[in-house]
Formats: structure tokens, C-alpha cells, sequence
């Protein structure tokens, strides 16, 4: 069931149509809250900076731009949070003309997804399995994951920065994006690179490595390496 969330702003913004307030940024800072419950999982979509802090009650707050603000979105289908903008006035705020700061609270994560040029930071991860995705040029930072199970996709140029244990992790570029894990140690690692991106990942057991294309691949912690390369790709395994 599709659930909208609806918002409670904490300063007064003046009423407006949707494409009198998608126009133009107001030049004015502000804060919105969202009442939100029952997600375990976070989507970013746009140009806009996502903050997750796990361990407490959920909520979401935003602030910024009044004008970008009444064009924020959050809304909760099934346990999947989602943030994006309003694009009912036909118009699309992005790069320099400013992004909205969230902050988002939950008891536990699963999974997150950026899908545009946003950035999204997650200061810890715990527990069986977690999904992550990147689709454009935004960024994701996840501080500390303790997974039994970790997945990480990109597709196109964005980046990630992850850093923990993993028992088993699959890290998957398609484009010219970057995946920096060299701080993650895990156990076994599976790791596909199709086109210009490159990853650095720490292994300690075995690391099955495919490139297709000039990508390069980079492996720490002593793990075993097996290797699939049709290009001008390089893999490095560093014992």
C-alpha cells in the first residue's frame, strides 16, 4: 500500500501553487519535518544531501531553501523510505541552484539507493544483509558495516566509500564510477567491473575478479584471486 507522508513544516512558508513554489530558490533557509514509520530502507533521488543516523526512533528532517523545501518529497512505500522533489510544475532544480539537507533517523537499516546526483552518509550498518545502489553521479559514504552479507551495485560515475567486516561482499561498476573498500575487510569478495570504474576492496579469503574494458581492480588483505579480464583492464592482489 502507498503511503504519503505528509509534512509539517517548522517555519511558516507563504502558500503557493506548485509551479509558483518550484519557480525559483525563496533566498530564505528553513526546516521541514516529515512523520515517518515503519522503513528499514532509504531512497535518494535528485540533487539533494541525504544524512542517515541508525540507532534511534525514525524521523526525517530538512533544511534549506524554503523554495527547494516545498518541493521536497518523502514518502514510505512498503519499508522502502523515499526522498526526491516535487515535479509537478515541469521544472528541475539541481547542481547550483542548491540542494535541501535530510536527515533521517531509523532503528536499522537493510538497504539504500542514490539515483541522481545526490550524496548520501550512513554512519552504521549492522546486521545480516545489506543492499546498496548507485545510479548516476551521486555519492555514498556508509562509516562503519558489520554484515554477514554486504552487495554493492554502481552505474554510471558515482562513488562509494565503505568501511567494516563483511563475511562475503559483491561489488558490481558498470561505467566509470569508483568504489573505495579497502578499508571494509571481508572474508570472500565478487567483484565486476564493465567500463572505466575501478575498485579497491580488502579480502582476506578468496576474490573472484571480472573486468570487462579498462577498469582496474585492486585487492587487500591477502585473499586468493581468481581472474576473468577482456580489455585493457589490471587487477592487483596484493598478498
Amino acid at each position: 500500500m502507498r503511503t504519503l507522508i505528509v509534512a509539517i513544516p517548522f517555519l511558516f512558508v507563504t502558500a503557493c501553487s506548485p509551479s509558483e513554489a518550484g519557480s525559483k530558490p525563496s533566498g530564505v533557509s528553513g526546516a521541514r519535518s516529515f512523520a515517518v514509520s515503519g522503513f528499514d530502507s532509504v531512497s535518494l533521488t535528485g540533487p539533494d544531501n541525504v544524512i542517515v543516523r541508525v540507532g534511534g526512533p525514525p524521523s526525517v528532517t530538512a533544511t534549506g531553501d524554503t523554495g527547494i523545501l516545498a518541493r521536497l518529497t518523502v514518502e514510505v512505500v512498503g519499508n522502502q523510505l523515499r526522498i526526491g522533489r516535487d515535479k509537478s510544475s515541469g521544472l528541475s532544480w539541481g547542481g547550483s541552484k542548491g540542494a535541501a539537507t535530510v536527515t533521517v533517523a531509523l532503528p536499522a537499516i537493510k538497504a539504500a539507493s542514490v539515483a541522481g546526483s545526490g550524496d548520501m552518509d550512513i554512519d552504521a550498518v549492522t546486521g545480516a544483509s545489506f543492499d546498496g545502489s548507485i545510479a548516476g553521479s551521486g555519492g555514498l559514504n556508509i562509516r562503519q558495516i558489520k554484515a554477514d552479507v554486504l552487495s554493492l551495485d554502481v552505474a554510471g560515475s558515482g562513488d562509494a566509500k565503505l568501511a567494516g567486516t563483511a563475511g562475503r561482499a559483491q561489488y558490481s561498476i558498470a561505467g566509470s564510477g569508483g568504489i573505495d573498500a579497502g578499508t571494509l575487510t571481508a572474508g570472500d569478495a565478487d567483484i565486476s567491473v564493465a567500463g572505466s570504474g575501478g575498485v579497491t576492496a580488502g579480502a582476506t579469503g578468496h576474490a573472484s575478479v571480472s573486468i570487462v574494458g579498462s577498469g582496474d581492480v585492486e585487492i587487500i588483505g591477502g585473499a586468493k584471486c581468481s581472474v576473468s579480464k577482456i580489455g585493457s583492464g589490471d587487477v592487483t592482489c596484493t598478498r
